[in-house]
């Protein structure tokens, strides 16, 4: 299986437009230790020809021109994607679905609270209809046409979307993780962007995966308050942080096998890569996921 960062950001990405703090100024100002980054999404792929979407950015199409595996071929419109696979409904894990839609010759994956929840609420969405399958919670699914890389979703503490807020309750399929396997080798990737609290379903998961994503908005649960005193912490906006009681850091530093934080906030002091924060995590054996990083599992 070879996997490939799409982009490591969260939503709104590195520089975030509306954000002054010290990571979105240094990287506006080209500092070379915090660099652009693209919204949250990566792609899989069985043999390197043919890829997967885990998660549909707002900066699709800028990430679709950046990774040639994913151009059409010349002189016609045939793209090398076989699915696109949802975690969730969140604005930044779907909203580049909607570059999508002049042609659906790929598949939608997600939990149908997910596709009911984005199609019932959204008329324009529902261009994307035909191509959209609801998959249950532990049911297998290939990803890929040769059938190599098995999908299966789990379930995982999150929180309702905000603009959900009203209209839906938060159930079991509102936020999911997803476990790849790859059926020649029998390596399993497991890729989690949101997380609220680790509890034993999910970090058992996370423990019988040979490489995995996991939520890294924020580095510590008070880190939006320091910029803008009142702000919600990380728990109540559905993150675990990476560091304090109860972070992320602990559990993953005693796992066999790759770990990579992904969904980084523009807050978060480990897009520094000069950082002691970021030294912190690297010491524990924990990697920053980059864009443009590709590698085989």
């Amino acid at each position: 299986m070879r996997i490939r960062v799409l982009g490591a950001c969260a939503g709104g990405g590195l520089p975030q437009w509306n954000c002054g703090g010290e990571p979105s100024t240094r990287a506006r100002a080209g500092d070379p230790d915090v660099p652009p980054r693209m919204q949250p999404s990566l792609a899989v792929s069985a043999d390197g020809e043919r890829w997967s979407l885990l998660n549909a950015s707002p900066d699709l199409r800028a990430q679709f021109n950046a990774f040639p595996g994913l151009h059409p071929r010349p002189g016609t419109r045939n793209v090398p994607l076989d699915s696109v696979v949802l975690t969730s409904a969140e604005l930044d894990h779907t909203v580049g679905l909607l570059s999508l839609h002049e042609t659906l010759s790929y598949r939608i994956l997600s939990t149908r609270w997910v596709r009911d929840s984005i199609l019932d609420e959204n008329a324009a969405w529902r261009l994307l209809e035909p191509a959209w399958s609801a998959l249950p919670l532990d049911r297998p699914m290939f990803l890929d046409r040769d059938e190599q890389l098995e999908t299966r979703f789990f379930p995982v503490p999150g929180k309702l979307p905000d603009y959900l807020r009203g209209t839906a309750r938060l159930d079991k399929e509102t936020c999911v993780g997803l476990r790849i396997t790859d059926v020649r080798s029998g390596k399993r990737l497991a890729f989690v962007p949101a997380l609220k609290n680790m509890d034993p379903g999910t970090l058992a998961e996370l423990a019988h995966a040979d490489v995995r994503f996991v939520d890294g908005t924020f580095y510590s649960a008070d880190e939006l308050q320091a910029m803008r005193p009142g702000a919600p912490d990380a728990f109540a906006l559905g993150h675990l942080p990476i560091t304090g009681p109860g972070g992320s850091l602990t559990d993953l530093a005693e796992l066999s096998g790759r770990s990579l934080y992904f969904h980084i906030n523009g807050t978060n002091p480990v897009l520094d890569v000069q950082s002691p924060e970021r030294a912190h995590v690297e010491a524990c054996g924990i990697e920053i996921a980059e864009d443009g990083v590709e590698f085989a599992l």
